[in-house]
């Protein structure tokens, strides 16, 4: 019962987490001429120095131990392309052609492909109280996003595309890489992959240099790398390993609640009834499943 509780504290301090950090992204997008490209870079690059400094603070003996792996290189790539490289990416683009709290609405369509997924190829059926709050949990995404209204959807082509894509990226992180954070510690792979990943995105686009932006723009990209990847990767990958993947994905609905109520906050966004039914929708089924959770586990 204790692991549940901190499995879904874990959870969800990375979902408001991320909330914060795409809006200060759209923030940076709104107020200087970086892109999402180069914010990518950023936060991907600090956050994987920080985690690899860890790493040696620590001694740990599997620092190196990936590229070491003949086979496993394989899927470390693999995961560093699409988990990390294609998740932070997509998401920037996404919030860059809409706006935070569409971008994040979005990308949790991934809810649904996680449940398909855990049902048809791992043959791991859900419970039965799991599969309607994540239905719930998605129909709050749903109002917020459309009103209720599918003609009403206010969203660019280019958002939905990427939109879409961060959550299949999304889905991947959530399900692939549990046998590499084995084989070479958690740590070690988000951060191996965050730094590989902001050196492949920076040769691909030929981005080498920073556009010049005022400082406060500066700290805003690191507190992006070190808020919105650097501890909610990490943590949510813990919470993902004491939960599983169905489950945190519904508690870190909290994440799309919490950008849509700082997007408000910041740059003010109009709600109305649809989005508050929506947000108490997303609110109201991570509270029933925390306590039939603990009711289940005493």
């Amino acid at each position: 019962m204790k692991s549940q509780k901190f499995g879904i504290m874990l959870v969800l301090i990375s979902g408001i987490m991320w909330g914060f950090s795409g809006v200060i992204g759209q923030y940076i997008f709104l107020n200087s001429t970086m892109n999402s490209v180069q914010l990518s870079i950023i936060r991907q690059f600090v956050s994987g120095i920080i985690l690899l400094t860890i790493s040696v603070i620590k001694k740990d003996k599997k620092l190196f131990s990936v590229w070491k792996s003949g086979k496993r290189i394989c899927s470390f790539l693999f995961f560093s392309l699409t988990g990390i490289l294609g998740l932070q990416l997509t998401y920037f683009l996404a919030i860059e052609y809409s706006n935070a709290a569409t971008g994040t609405i979005i990308q949790f369509t991934y809810i649904i492909m996680i449940l398909v997924y855990a049902a048809i190829v791992l043959h791991n059926k859900p419970k039965s109280y799991e599969t309607v709050a994540v239905l719930c949990a998605f129909c709050g995404i749903f109002l917020i996003a459309t009103h209720g209204q599918l003609n009403s959807l206010a969203v660019s082509k280019e958002s939905l595309i990427w939109g879409l894509s961060s959550a299949v990226c999304f889905t991947i992180y959530c399900l692939y890489p549990q046998k590499l954070y084995d084989d070479f510690g958690l740590i070690n792979v988000i951060g191996w992959g965050s730094v590989l990943s902001s050196i492949l995105l920076a040769v691909t686009t030929g981005t080498y240099r920073l556009p010049e932006v005022p400082a406060n723009i500066i700290l805003l990209s690191v507190a992006v790398a070190i808020i919105g990847s650097l501890f909610p990767f990490v943590l949510y990958g813990i919470g993902i390993r004491i939960l599983g993947s169905v489950k945190a994905s519904l508690f870190v609905t909290v994440e799309p609640v919490t950008s849509a109520v700082l997007t408000w906050l910041c740059f003010k966004t109009k709600f109305v009834l649809p989005d508050i039914v929506g947000f108490v929708l997303i609110l109201g089924v991570i509270e029933v499943v925390s306590v039939i959770t603990f009711r289940v586990k005493k």
